[in-house]
């Protein structure tokens, strides 16, 4: 099922710059136009939240060294070892995918509830880190929220969250407890293998 978002300014000519681009290159297939031209609002980013991502987490790593490794343009300075624990040994690779709604519990819940058989969890800190690296592009579609690693920062709850535009990419903390704006994506995580 895929969810439109309508973008905001900064939005709309990252959209306009990145097509510019792939035209300029000649990586825009034919498809990704035909697909552009044939909605009804051109600049609509539809999010299919189905897509699977595969990420790989180093455990050996620090946070700092899983954050520069994202290469972000801007980090929010609470974002600390002391308070986002990273937990884990080895190299794990893990399934992600988004899923969209608006309240924080909401999205816990129905992330936990969306399959019994391969339960997926709310991606936590080194999930986010390595979506950021891996897939570098995707905060510039819409804001992506980690809501597996919360931390007490300036009295609320706070939560990893990439964002992003034309220039920058950013890693900053959302407000657990507030609601969410419709652009926002929930990222979940399951295991695949261990090594």
């Amino acid at each position: 099922m895929a969810n439109a978002v309508i973008l905001p300014g900064e939005r709309l000519a990252g959209l306009s710059a990145d097509l510019f681009h792939k035209l300029q290159a000649g990586s825009l297939t034919l498809d990704e136009l035909a697909l552009f031209t044939q909605r009804k609002n051109p600049f609509e980013v539809v999010s299919d939240t189905t897509v699977i991502f595969r990420l790989t987490v180093n455990y050996s790593q620090t946070l700092e060294q899983m954050i520069t490794a994202g290469q972000y343009d801007w980090k929010n300075d609470d974002i600390t070892a002391k308070r986002f624990l990273i937990k884990g040994d080895g190299i794990v690779e893990f399934e992600a995918r988004y899923f969209h709604f608006i309240s924080s519990e909401d999205a816990i819940k129905k992330i936990e509830a969306a399959d019994t058989a391969n339960p997926w969890s709310a991606a936590k800190m080194e999930h986010v880190l390595s979506h950021g690296k891996t897939f570098s592009e995707e905060q510039r579609k819409f804001p992506i929220v980690g809501l597996g690693s919360v931390a007490r920062v300036s009295g609320g709850r706070r939560v990893p969250c990439l964002d992003g535009g034309v220039s920058e990419r950013s890693l900053g903390l959302g407000w657990f407890d507030d609601g969410w704006d419709s652009d926002y994506r929930f990222l979940a995580v399951r295991k695949v293998s261990a090594s």
